[in-house]
């Protein structure tokens, strides 16, 4: 009975530890690792991350501002502020929608990949050299892990986005967190947002 006591103790120690300290200092550097990424390309740190989500929707076709209020929650005029940003740097470009010339579609400039790749490549290295310490099959926990990390990070964001107050609808009904692979992108209409 104490050894399952102490067992459990330590279980919640491991949870708190990786939750409150090396969940947070991972997500506080992979804030400041994107931020100096950022600045080498002449962005803000969250322009760059807009920038991936453009990237990852238009694999699956073409992106419009609106769809891009859908996958990032922010308002129409956040997504034009990163818009003009991102092409005045020269990252996307706005032409007129192959099918309906009343909309505009952003277009990431494919160009410029190599750039950005470039920037990541002595990051790709050592991490391949960290993966390589681990087994097969802790390497697939590992991706489980993240898998469900990002899963439930992602359901947060909708949630807090997502109607507040009594009889509002459930987090789940307002989804908007941006998907992690661009097999995930759906397409739905933008809705305006709610002031807080």
């Amino acid at each position: 009975m104490v050894a399952r006591r102490t067992s459990a103790k330590a279980v919640s120690e491991l949870v708190d530890s990786l939750g409150d300290r090396l969940g947070r200092e991972l997500s506080t550097q992979s804030v400041l690792f994107h931020q100096a990424i950022a600045e080498r390309l002449g962005l803000k740190g969250t322009d760059h991350k807009y920038l991936d989500v453009i990237r990852r929707a238009a694999e699956a076709g073409p992106v419009t501002p609106g769809d891009l209020v859908q996958l990032t929650g922010l308002t129409s005029g956040g997504v034009t502020g990163v818009l003009d940003r991102l092409e005045a740097a020269g990252f996307v470009r706005r032409v007129k929608h192959p099918s309906d010339r009343r909309q505009l579609v952003v277009e990431p400039v494919v160009e410029r990949y190599a750039e950005i790749g470039a920037l990541f490549a002595p990051f790709r290295e050592r991490w391949a050299v960290l993966c390589a310490r681990y087994s097969l099959a802790e390497l697939r926990l590992i991706c489980d892990f993240f898998e469900q990390a990002i899963a439930l990070m992602a359901e947060e964001i909708a949630r807090m986005q997502g109607p507040a107050g009594p009889g509002a609808a459930p987090a789940s009904a307002a989804p908007r967190a941006a998907p992690h692979n661009a097999g995930d992108v759906k397409r739905t209409k933008a809705r305006p947002r709610r002031a807080p």
